[in-house]
């Protein structure tokens, strides 16, 4: 069986390829700009002469901790990508708070002024003489 690089591919002795997993990527969609190439794993599963004698499944240790660390790391990367969409959206919140809290504190200080300048009419319609 001849391997490719970054395709980890399983073999059972004895089954003719009753399983194989292979990697793949796809090319990235022309409209999705914050696309990544994750590799895309398939698993095939056929059926044997010999179903029901016991066959022993030889894989190499090396195909196994290739598999082992591109599953790990494809799902670092999903996770990294819903890490990144919480903190966006978390950022956006807190944005939409500072533009509430500008727009709050623009109000209070026309009102300010504006009671500032009531007080200070009031004070001059009062008469001198206490």
């Amino acid at each position: 069986m001849s391997e490719e690089a970054g395709s980890p591919e399983l073999s059972l002795s004895g089954f003719s390829s009753l399983f194989s997993i292979s990697s793949t990527t796809h090319p990235p969609p022309a409209a999705h700009p914050y696309h990544l190439d994750l590799p895309c794993l398939s698993l095939s599963i056929g059926t044997a002469a010999g179903a029901g004698e016991d066959q022993a499944v030889s894989s190499s240790g090396g195909d196994d901790q290739e598999t082992t660390a591109s599953v790990r790391m494809m799902k670092n990367r999903e996770s990294a990508l819903r890490s990144r969409a919480r903190k966006r959206a978390y950022v956006q919140e807190l944005e939409k708070e500072v533009r509430r809290l500008v727009d709050d504190n623009l109000k209070l200080k026309r009102q300010c002024k504006q009671l500032k300048a009531e007080m200070a009419a009031l004070v001059q319609q009062q008469p001198t003489d206490r």
